[in-house]
């Protein structure tokens, strides 16, 4: 899977995530669960993120050498 799908797919699912931990405060459940879920994906994506950005600049370094 490319990093860049990877990317996309966590976006997602922090979307969904998210839209749930929403209703949830709004009718005034705990999301706790939801919201140790979140932190896991952010973190997730941070990473993937990061790889991705590194890859690219390596890749363009290469370029010139």
């Amino acid at each position: 899977m490319s990093k860049m799908s990877l990317i996309y797919m966590i976006s997602k699912e922090l979307r969904r995530l998210n839209d749930k931990i929403d209703q949830k405060i709004v009718k005034g459940e705990s999301y706790d669960r939801e919201s140790s879920r979140h932190k896991m994906l952010r973190s997730q994506l941070r990473q993937v993120e990061r790889d991705a950005a590194f890859s690219r600049s390596f890749n363009l370094m290469s370029f010139f050498f």
